[in-house]
């Protein structure tokens, strides 16, 4: 005869795997019913989660208990949503491809995290993260459980260790740039007071405020305006070094064919061997007062009078092009066996380069003047009592090549050398870029001129990612806390060049007749005048005012969203965003 039913209720702990591979641990009451004869369940009780790709359960948070128990089908629930300006940003994260390339290469909290962070600088043009505290209450973001200081501290350290992540997500930014990448390379310095960042030090700080600095090397691609990769380095490492390593990362993510594009602080003649070596086109400011192009100017100086010298697209400026064979010399890396070469050899090769020199009058008048004002400026502080112990070093340079002191009994007498200073501003107004692929003068001027972009980025990074500061106290929690203000960078830079875009077909007919009309070319009109006048942050908050509220009871359910006026909505339907219904 069979065991009769002891009727009690027994708890379990359940494991329930979900559908997106979070692993939730219930906790599950039973009773066996005898009619029935099989266990029923009478409640089951979520204790704790297990998210996807992890081993540690994590708390979850309660419900809140519904008014008067739930008992009441008349009592009302109500949820309000700012949703204008976050569809706006997750439009950007889906079309962009930048979501997409967080989500292929890491787990899905921990995504859900980065792009939560990166949503929120944006959002607020870059304010302190504790504000997420409280922000993410009435702004959907994709981690739904909660944003808190501990949750960002340690999401900061995981992916400031998990390069995998960072490195696929440049190789995925990489892929977005369909044509040749035209790439420029650049600095900049994060200034901070921390003692504990080892990578803190001294050295040039281009905010000039005298604190340590951390640097930052960044690749943007000039043509999409976007940016492609960074690394951070020791702030002490001068900029002329790191080229070798941004060579090698752009192998790595598959970049080898792209076009570089520099400033004078990473000419080398080093660096040049090595872009040779590597195979890699660039472009590159170079100093005039380099002896084989000074040189050239001096051989070339009446060749900018011509009207043909002139830049079409800056006629102040006028350029020439010299063809030059150089002779490089490289250090073997390995032996060989085929010709004896040992490791360590030095070893010369001869490459083609094109040396463009341009001169603009206005820059000359300019630079006269600057140079002139700091003679002046410097002999009157030696006429005044100042000692040559009290100077710069730059100072006591210039006093010592341009400037002529003689001892009067008690007074001091100071005269210009003038045959130097005419020397010197022989070459003012002049400029010159090296390049081993760009044979027009202007072409190449054209393309060093965009490279300035990368300059609105570095200042983007600092006013509206909140990067102007350290804020973590180790090297992997910085690694990390700078990837996710990179991705967020990725949405501003996006969202701008397509803003950028927008502006410039506004207003414009183009034979579709619905298109055409008055009415819809003064509404265009009016957009394009606001767009013009509002930077992209407070485009975005004015679009925060949309909000959509949901009511429900036990029996009905509605739903509404602000009203929003004809020009906004047009904006809405250009960037192709459709708010929440």
């Amino acid at each position: 005869m069979p065991a009769k039913a002891s009727e009690e209720v027994k708890t379990r702990i359940i494991r329930s795997t979900q559908a997106n591979g979070d692993i939730y641990i219930l906790e599950r009451k039973t009773k066996y019913d005898p009619e029935q004869k099989w266990n029923s369940v009478l409640s089951t009780k979520l204790l704790k989660k297990i998210p996807k790709g992890t081993e540690t359960p994590v708390p979850t948070r309660p419900k809140r208990p519904l008014r008067n128990g739930g008992e009441n089908p008349g009592v009302i629930t109500a949820v309000r949503e700012h949703v204008g300006m976050m569809e706006i940003i997750g439009h950007i994260g889906v079309v962009s491809g930048i979501d997409g390339g967080i989500y292929s290469n890491t787990d899905l909290g921990t995504a859900q995290k980065i792009i939560s962070v990166a949503r929120y600088l944006l959002a607020t043009n870059g304010q302190s993260l504790p504000g997420i505290l409280t922000w993410q209450f009435n702004h959907p973001l994709p981690y739904g459980d909660g944003m808190s200081e501990d949750i960002y501290h340690d999401l900061f350290v995981q992916v400031g260790r998990d390069e995998s992540l960072q490195q696929n997500f440049f190789a995925n930014r990489c892929e977005g740039i369909k044509e040749r990448a035209v790439l420029a390379y650049d600095s900049s310095t994060i200034s901070t007071y921390s003692e504990r960042q080892i990578e803190a030090r001294y050295g040039f700080n281009k905010a000039e405020d005298g604190l340590k600095t951390i640097k930052v090397l960044t690749l943007y691609s000039i043509d999409t305006r976007q940016p492609v990769a960074f690394t951070k380095q020791p702030g002490n490492l001068p900029d002329v070094i790191t080229i070798e390593n941004a060579l090698a990362q752009l192998s790595a993510l598959g970049m080898g064919d792209a076009e570089i594009v520099t400033d004078n602080g990473y000419y080398s003649e080093h660096n040049l061997t090595e872009l040779f070596l590597a195979h890699f086109d660039f472009i590159t400011l170079v100093k005039t007062n380099i002896k084989w192009v000074k040189a050239e100017i001096d051989r070339n100086q009446g060749a900018f009078d011509s009207v043909s010298s002139a830049c079409p697209f800056d006629t102040q400026t006028h350029g020439i092009t010299i063809m030059l064979m150089r002779e490089f010399m490289k250090v073997r890396k390995y032996a060989s066996s085929k010709t004896g070469a040992q490791k360590g050899d030095k070893e010369k090769f001869r490459r083609r380069v094109y040396l463009h020199i341009y001169f603009n009058p206005k820059r000359k008048a300019d630079d006269d003047a600057s140079f002139d004002n700091d003679l002046i400026g410097l002999r009157k502080t030696i006429e005044e009592g100042a000692t040559l112990t009290e100077l710069s070093d730059s100072a006591q340079s210039r006093l010592e090549k341009y400037l002529t002191i003689r001892n009067r009994g008690t007074s001091v007498h100071v005269a210009f050398n003038e045959a130097a200073c005419g020397e010197a501003k022989k070459y003012h107004g002049y400029f010159a870029l090296v390049s081993n692929c760009e044979k027009d003068a202007f072409e190449c001027l054209h393309k060093y001129r965009k490279r300035e972009l990368i300059e609105s980025f570095f200042e983007s990074m600092k006013q509206h990612a909140d990067g102007a500061r350290v804020r973590v106290w180790d090297t992997d929690t910085l690694r990390g806390r700078m990837f996710v203000q990179f991705v967020s960078l990725c949405y501003y830079e996006y969202l701008s060049e397509e803003i950028r875009k927008l502006k410039e077909s506004l207003a414009k007919p183009n034979g579709n007749p619905k298109h055409d009309s008055k009415e819809n070319l003064e509404l265009e009109k009016k957009l394009k005048a606001w767009l013009g006048n509002t930077p992209i942050y407070l485009m975005l908050q004015w679009f925060d005012t949309v909000e959509n509220v949901k009511v429900s009871n036990k029996l009905r359910s509605m739903r509404w969203n602000t009203e929003v006026t004809a020009r906004d909505r047009m904006l809405l339907d250009k960037l192709g965003v459709t708010l929440p219904q």
